[in-house]
This record gives structure tokens, C-alpha cells and sequence, in this order.
């Protein structure tokens, strides 16, 4: 088998390019790395060591909020090195009054659910499985 040696990016389709970089970069601690405007619609990318998301609008993307029951992205999740980095992000997002989750225990590890401002599930998440 042919090597892949990690996620390269995520492309989230999203209402507004700036206002999903605003979010992801005072929320998860991005920065804005790229910015274009074309034909195809807008395309903000953000990121930080180990991540990369493209966020970008379509023409003709309807105005409807993101629904994890439907084909497609279900939640993107990110990866947490342990359980008091999860407890500090869990301060972190209510201290910048992003509702979410609170640490959530199952069989594969800690969960801290929250969504972005298209309704996107995020997870961080620390692997301690049982």
C-alpha cells in the first residue's frame, strides 16, 4: 500500500469565508494564511502547526445550515495530546463564549463538542481508550 503520512486539509464549504476565519482563528487559535475572491467564490484558508482548513463559499451553495444527518462531513475532529490540554481548551472555549459540550467519557477517550458558526460539529478529542 501506497504511503499517506497525514491529513493534508480540510475544505469546509461555509456563508461566509470571513466570518468562519474570524471564528476559527480566535477559537482554535488559526491564522489566516490565504485569502483569494473568484470566479468560483471566496476562499479563505487558516492554519497552525498541524492543521489546515480551507473555508470557501459557492455560487450556488444554498443559504442552509450545516446538517450532520445528511451525506457528507459528519464532524471534523481534531486531536488532543492529553486530558488537562482538553480541560484547558474546555476554559478556553467558554471563556470566548463558544457554547459546547462538556468532556464527554466513551469507550475510545474524552470528546469536547462545539460548532462553528455554520453549525459545523467540531471535536477535540484525546484517545484514552477503555
Amino acid at each position: 500500500m501506497p504511503a499517506i503520512d497525514a491529513l493534508s486539509h480540510v475544505s469546509l464549504t461555509v456563508t461566509d469565508p470571513e466570518r468562519s476565519a474570524g471564528f476559527y482563528n480566535r477559537v482554535l487559535g488559526t491564522e489566516t494564511v490565504f485569502s483569494s475572491d473568484g470566479e468560483t467564490g471566496r476562499l479563505v484558508i487558516v492554519a497552525r502547526p498541524g492543521v489546515m482548513i480551507a473555508l470557501r463559499d459557492h455560487p450556488e451553495t444554498r443559504d442552509e445550515r450545516f446538517d450532520p444527518a445528511r451525506i457528507g462531513l459528519d464532524h471534523l475532529a481534531f486531536h488532543v495530546p492529553s486530558q488537562p490540554e482538553l480541560e484547558a481548551w474546555h476554559v478556553r472555549l467558554l471563556a470566548e463564549g463558544v457554547t459546547c459540550s462538556d468532556i464527554e467519557r466513551s469507550p475510545f477517550g474524552l470528546h469536547l463538542n462545539l460548532k462553528d458558526p455554520d453549525n459545523i460539529a467540531i471535536e477535540l478529542f484525546v484517545s484514552q481508550p477503555a
